[in-house]
């Protein structure tokens, strides 16, 4: 249990912060955000091939409304 947390605080908290800080220093802070906010799409897949669940489009084009709204306010 203390491998799997001690994984989990490395790769969530620490990595992910660092590096989201380390790509909005490189390259600008509206492309940077953009990107970050398009987990929702990537987790889609990954709930239908790990998990075996079935996504309805609601859900589908709600997670494309999210990554369309942040891009639009970058704009």
């Amino acid at each position: 249990a203390v491998a799997f947390t001690s994984f989990g605080a490395f790769f969530g908290p620490f990595l992910g912060v660092s590096l989201s800080l380390a790509s909005v220093q490189l390259i600008p802070a509206g492309v940077a955000q953009t990107i970050m906010s398009i987990t929702p799409v990537l987790i889609i897949p990954v709930v239908v091939l790990l998990g075996r669940e079935k996504v309805s489009f609601r859900a589908a084009a709600g997670a494309a409304i999210a990554v369309g709204g942040v891009s639009v306010l970058f704009l």
